[in-house]
């Protein structure tokens, strides 16, 4: 589900001590390596679509690192705010999609925050928390009964942009060899989240909107929702959902985040 060519750089891994280095270095061995060479050769080319990534994620990939629940998300980072423009999950219940924020202050998810500082892969297990997590991010693992989550992503620096990705249920077990699983697999699925950010700039073409629509795709770009723009243009909330179908039908895209994603 979603809610919504320069080569980035990659992870920047902290640099562990002696034995901690040697433990990564065995679980990266003990990977399943013919699992993920079979993925590999799976990831989808050419035009990427949501519905391709999902797939590869539920099949391919997740033969070669089992997990319950994903969420991928591409974003930028301005004043220390997030703001999604792509997110994708899978196998996650309706309230929590319905809980996610298209934007929100770094501050108030603390590992967030320490993955985009630290840019490695990291482990929350509710039971034994990291020092950086926050009480609200611990909770809503317990709430939506998430288990164990690893995450990682790519970031660009220059930009002030990058892909978040997480896998909720996975097992707890050799966590070097989960993060060494993340380090592999988070520049492959940035790759597929860069694509799909170029498909629908490549297909927004504003000319097609008439005067009024153009005036509601500027008030989306501003980030107000649909009970705000309605009161600044004086209309209902149904009549701007109305026109936003219109808007979508026009471009040919289906949500507001390609939207917001292509024309930022």
């Amino acid at each position: 589900m979603r809610k919504s060519g320069r080569r980035l750089r990659g992870s920047k891994t902290i640099g562990p001590g002696k034995d901690e280095a040697d433990d990564v270095l065995t679980d990266s061995a003990s990977l399943d390596m013919k699992a993920w060479v079979a993925a590999l050769s799976t990831v989808p080319t050419g035009p990427i679509t949501d519905d391709q990534i999902l797939i590869w994620v539920e099949g391919p990939l997740r033969r070669f690192f089992p997990f319950q629940r994903f969420l991928g998300g591409y974003g930028r980072l301005s004043g220390g705010r997030i703001r999604m423009q792509t997110l994708l999950t899978s196998g996650h219940q309706a309230e929590f999609i319905a809980s996610l924020e298209d934007a929100f202050n770094l501050a108030s998810r603390g590992c967030f925050a320490w993955w985009v500082q630290n840019r490695a892969a990291f482990i929350l297990n509710p039971s034994c928390p990291p020092s950086f997590a926050t009480e609200r991010e611990v909770e809503e693992i317990r709430r939506f009964s998430l288990g164990v989550v690893a995450a990682h992503g790519v970031v660009d620096p220059f930009a002030n942009a990058g892909t978040y990705i997480s896998f909720s249920g996975i097992a707890a077990e050799h966590p070097d060899r989960t993060r060494a699983s993340l380090n592999l697999v988070a520049p492959v699925l940035h790759a597929l989240f860069l694509a799909t950010q170029q498909v629908a700039s490549s297909s927004i073409d504003l000319s097609k909107l008439t005067e009024r629509q153009r005036q509601l795709v500027d008030l989306a770009l501003m980030g107000l929702p649909d009970k705000t723009i309605a009161t600044r243009l004086g209309i209902s909330e149904n009549t701007v959902g109305n026109h936003f179908r219109g808007i979508y039908e026009r471009l040919g895209i289906t949500k507001r985040s390609q939207l917001i994603a292509a024309l930022k």
